[in-house]
């Protein structure tokens, strides 16, 4: 029989949600790497080209914009690279090698359902770096952002799903800890490069711009450039993302498992 809002079964599910969700908080809180990666880091590039900004001072050339304008939306995606592909995937196949999500099958409470929480608690922490890099890079270092709220909203959304998805894919393929560390681990750094961390895509041109502008994190971090001065994101960026995001989560569904 279908439950309906009223259902009592309703209110049992948000309990058993809400609680995983406080366990796995507890847990971020006893092993804080998920949080220094995913806030700690972005936090540190944006002290880093906040004060390059302020030794450099002035727009770099061909772009109108300064540097840390230049590297707001980078160092945003380099948080959802860092929950997503360094963090997410780890813990969950962690999980699986200790026999926590087999023995979550056994209760009322499905696995599912700790997957769900385990998302849950890395997009507050995607949100909380977005509020940082933003307002931090305003108020502290004085960045001119002119953020259009909906091209925004369409670009966070769309960078969290396909390298969250990524992530996930990790999470799926890796058959114990050691090896889902070391593809994280080299994912991570691969992403950082095609993201534009080190060098933008415009400044080296040819074919590997072409292939920074076309990956997962180039793409998230070219449509979120764009969102942030009220620009509308390309469409190659989004369909991009849009492809990717469907690839990876087929691959996630299609071969994960829970023990």
């Amino acid at each position: 029989m279908t439950s309906t809002l009223g259902d009592p079964k309703d209110g049992r599910f948000q309990g058993h949600f809400a609680e995983l969700l406080k366990v796995e908080g507890k847990l971020a809180l006893r092993e804080p790497a998920g949080l220094a990666m995913g806030i700690g880091f972005p936090i540190i590039l944006l002290v880093i080209f906040g004060l390059i900004g302020i030794a450099v001072p002035g727009n770099v050339a061909g772009t109108g914009h300064t540097v840390l304008d230049i590297y707001v939306p980078v160092i945003m995606a380099v948080g959802f690279i860092s929950l997503g592909i360094s963090s997410l995937p780890v813990t969950l196949v962690r999980y699986r090698e200790m026999g926590w999500l087999r023995r979550v099958s056994t209760t009322p409470t499905p696995p599912s359902r700790l997957l769900a929480a385990q998302l849950t608690l890395n997009l507050v922490l995607a949100l909380a770096t977005i509020l940082i890099v933003i307002f931090g890079s305003e108020l502290v270092f004085g960045a001119t952002l002119d953020v259009g709220i909906p091209y925004f909203v369409l670009s966070i959304v769309l960078s969290i799903s396909v390298i969250f998805s990524l992530g996930l894919v990790v999470a799926a393929l890796a058959p114990s800890q050691t090896i889902a560390s070391a593809l994280s681990g080299g994912l991570f750094f691969l992403s950082l490069f095609l993201s534009g961390l080190w060098i933008q895509p415009a400044t080296v041109g040819g074919p590997l711009a072409t292939i920074m502008y076309y990956s997962p994190s180039g793409a998230a971090a070219q449509a979120l450039l764009y969102s942030v001065f009220n620009a509308a994101p390309p469409v190659t960026a989004v369909v991009t993302m849009v492809v990717y995001t469907g690839f990876f989560a087929f691959i996630a569904t299609r071969y994960f498992r829970w023990e």
